[in-house]
């Protein structure tokens, strides 16, 4: 049987963090643990946590984090307590096929693809199907289909 060898430092103001092979990591808990709630999720050194938030802060912001990148496929990748502002990432670039990437508590949006800043309408033409839809040419109608 093999082990593994964690080196767990406490710190004089209750903080508590996991290490193997020098790098913060830990596959049974957050490798981080905050005296104050804040808990953190690292695997070899990165931020990583594949069923849920890589960090959990005290006043209930949360972040997403895959491989040491903000990363979530089904929801904002950084979401803030209250659902004040939310961010979309995937593989720690800006991205949202579905609507803006970036919304904020007081209205304002941002529409990103592949971590590309682009209007409401660039977005809207290059994620919007024409399949479906009816087009006349010279008095004869088409129903549009993608390719």
């Amino acid at each position: 049987m093999t082990y593994k060898t964690y080196e767990v430092l406490v710190y004089t103001d209750g903080d508590k963090e996991w290490h193997l092979d020098g790098k913060l990591h830990r596959e049974d808990g957050p490798a981080i643990e905050r005296a104050g709630g804040t808990r953190e999720w690292w695997i070899n050194g990165k931020r990583h946590r594949e069923n849920g938030p890589a960090i959990e802060f005290t006043g209930g912001d949360k972040h997403w984090y895959l491989d040491g990148k903000r990363h979530r496929e089904n929801g904002p990748a950084v979401e803030y307590a209250g659902g004040a502002n939310k961010y979309w990432y995937l593989n720690g670039k800006r991205h949202r096929e579905d609507g803006p990437a970036i919304e904020r508590a007081y209205g304002d949006k941002e529409w990103y693809l592949n971590d590309k800043l682009m209007s409401e309408e660039e977005f809207n033409l290059k994620t919007k199907s024409c399949a479906g839809k009816i087009v006349e040419i010279d008095g004869k109608k088409y129903r549009l289909t993608e390719v």
